[in-house]
């Protein structure tokens, strides 16, 4: 069917019941009603219908044998990872991106006022970091650009990082690998750094620094500085690490970095941790990262913003003419997004429904809402260390918990981790509650270095209640006795 005059009808009943099929499942109670088995598989890959089917039984179709098995992020008892996406501003901001369609590649035919739009959205993200604001009389002022995920944004920090060391390498390419290499914090560094390296020609060039408490250890990263003196083309640090969430000491190793060679570029992964930047209490938590020449930010990781939107910052905007891509299919205009977006082409308006929910909040609302799910997040890490039976591992930075259950027993780092990832199983199983769980190296609390496997919550949702978490432990309780009779 096609939406037109004579359909408007029909498609206006159409996607009222699509929407009433969303807002249903995200407040469904379960974060998994049924998990996919290989008969289930086989029901959704299937081949092409020869003839059309109508909307009523595509609807029915995938509500049968797609709805029941998709993950509700949304979910009071999702206490992992990613963000609720429950922002009812940013879901509206998200449907109408697709109904107006508009193609950040080009402002001035294919998003006259989408792109303006967007820059608004960057020049705000900016202000959270402490960026300056720009007023840019084109896009090489801007500062910024809007990417599908932190992967493409840390990708794009390291072309950047790469012409910094060596200008010409975009048209030239790298001819001595080992001369851009990359600084990360041992253990806890996100792969998409190391992916990044190796896509843009520089090869497997990781120098991993010791850590202190999930952080850089200062010294080891001098030493390592020294080292690699001239090899070294960017040194990446974590406002909120992928596991722990712990945000690095930012200042200090900007100013190291600058002593020792201030030709290094600083990127600073800040995917999580950039969200601090609204609280009015918190920010100083993430005090030193304007010293980074960029910053990987992911509102849809922290906002109640619907996947998919990143953005990466650049303390610099004119750094941006390093990537710039020219072609006659991109229109050499004053605001044409297109020339500083690496990988993309066409790019949907993904910063609509950010526009939406920051709006909606505003920087009162923002404050509070960061502020108050960190302290959600301290409580329930002040009640774990109240219980005999858990083991915290992290400080809370940002809005997570790591933490072991053990029954209040000794037990060795095997059945540790034989017991922790079985809670996280049949969790999985049964779709009622939900954990994050990752490995990482144990910081000194059952054997120092040795991988562990941590629960990891993570208050992403509003609607999380205090009951919500005492059931979660409850929980967690019962299933962990459980797996100690086995």
């Amino acid at each position: 069917m096609i939406l037109n005059s004579d359909t408007k009808k029909l498609v206006e009943g159409f996607l009222n019941e699509v929407v009433s099929i969303g807002i249903n499942f995200k407040l469904q109670e379960n974060v998994n009603k049924a998990r996919v088995s290989s008969t289930d598989i086989g029901k959704i890959v299937t081949d092409l219908p020869t003839n059309g089917m109508s909307l009523i039984e595509i609807l029915d179709e995938f509500k049968e044998h797609i709805l029941p098995y998709c993950t509700n992020f949304s979910s009071a008892h999702f206490m992992g990872f990613p963000d609720s996406g429950n922002s009812a501003a940013a879901l509206g901001g998200a449907v109408l991106s697709d109904f107006l369609q508009q193609n950040l590649i080009n402002q001035s035919f294919c998003a006259p006022s989408a792109t303006f739009v967007e820059i608004a959205v960057l020049q705000w993200l900016r202000e959270a970091v402490g960026y300056k604001r720009t007023y840019p009389k084109d896009i090489w002022g801007v500062g910024g650009i809007i990417t599908p995920g932190g992967t493409v944004s840390n990708a794009v920090g390291m072309m950047l990082a790469r012409e910094n060391k060596q200008a010409g390498t975009l048209e030239n390419g790298v001819s001595s690998p080992s001369s851009f290499k990359v600084v990360v914090p041992k253990g806890i560094g996100h792969y998409s750094v190391k992916s990044a390296q190796m896509w843009i020609g520089c090869g497997h060039n990781l120098i991993e620094v010791e850590t202190d408490n999930f952080r850089y250890d200062l010294d080891d990263l001098e030493c390592k500085l020294k080292e690699n003196k001239g090899e070294i083309m960017a040194v990446v640090a974590y406002a909120g690490d992928s596991r722990t969430m712990t945000v690095d000491n930012l200042d200090k190793v900007a100013d190291l970095v600058h002593i020792i060679d201030s030709n290094i570029w600083l990127h600073a992964d800040a995917c999580h941790g950039f969200s601090l930047g609204f609280s009015s209490e918190l920010r100083h938590k993430i005090k030193g990262i304007e010293k980074f020449d960029s910053i990987s930010t992911d509102p849809h990781k922290v906002m109640m913003t619907p996947y998919t939107i990143s953005a990466l910052l650049v303390k610099d905007p004119e750094n941006l003419k390093k990537i710039t891509s020219l072609s006659d299919l991109i229109m050499q205009e004053e605001y044409a997004f297109g020339q500083i977006t690496p990988f993309l082409g066409s790019k949907s308006w993904m910063s609509l429904k950010l526009w939406f929910m920051m709006k909606n909040f505003g920087k009162n609302g923002l404050d509070e809402l960061i502020t108050k799910r960190h302290y959600f997040a301290v409580e329930l890490s002040s009640i774990l260390k109240s219980n005999k039976n858990f083991m915290v591992l992290n400080d809370v930075e940002i809005n997570s918990v790591a933490f072991f259950f053990t029954a209040g027993r000794k037990h060795s780092v095997a059945e540790i981790n034989r017991i922790n990832r079985g809670i996280h199983q049949r969790m999985l199983e049964e779709g009622k509650c939900h954990l994050h769980q990752f490995s990482i190296p144990d910081r000194g609390i059952f054997k120092k270095g040795e991988i562990v496997y941590p629960l990891r919550f993570m208050s992403g949702n509003p609607n999380t209640s205090k009951k919500d978490l005492h059931d979660m432990i409850e929980y967690v309780q019962t299933l962990g006795n459980e797996l100690l009779l086995k």
